[in-house]
């Protein structure tokens, strides 16, 4: 398909989207720390959100999500913390069972 104006560019024909393997739930609390909001997960490599639901009132917000993901469930949790962590939330991330 050839380019658009305005369009963001074309993936290359030797592109493979990522394996997605397992699915988990995330859960974030943030009373103050980084602003969270339905993109908040967008930092996350070779992640896919197949569903977000975003809570907020005054400073406190509440992020929910379904994420589907290849990184084994533990390697999963340890990056979704380390980005937590860094942006002042409190994460906490439960494994589903396998995708297949």
């Amino acid at each position: 398909m050839p380019q658009q104006s305005g369009d963001a560019p074309h993936a290359t024909a030797g592109y493979v989207a990522p394996p997605v393997d397992h699915e988990s739930l995330v859960i974030i609390l943030s009373a103050g720390g980084s602003p969270l909001d339905g993109g908040s997960l967008g930092a996350l490599a070779d992640a896919a959100v197949v569903w977000v639901r975003v809570e907020c009132e005054g400073r406190a917000a509440c992020l929910a999500a379904r994420v589907r993901h290849g990184d084994p469930p533990d390697a999963f949790r340890d990056r979704v913390r380390r980005l937590g962590a860094a942006r002042g939330w409190a994460v906490t991330v439960a494994s589903g069972r396998p995708l297949g």
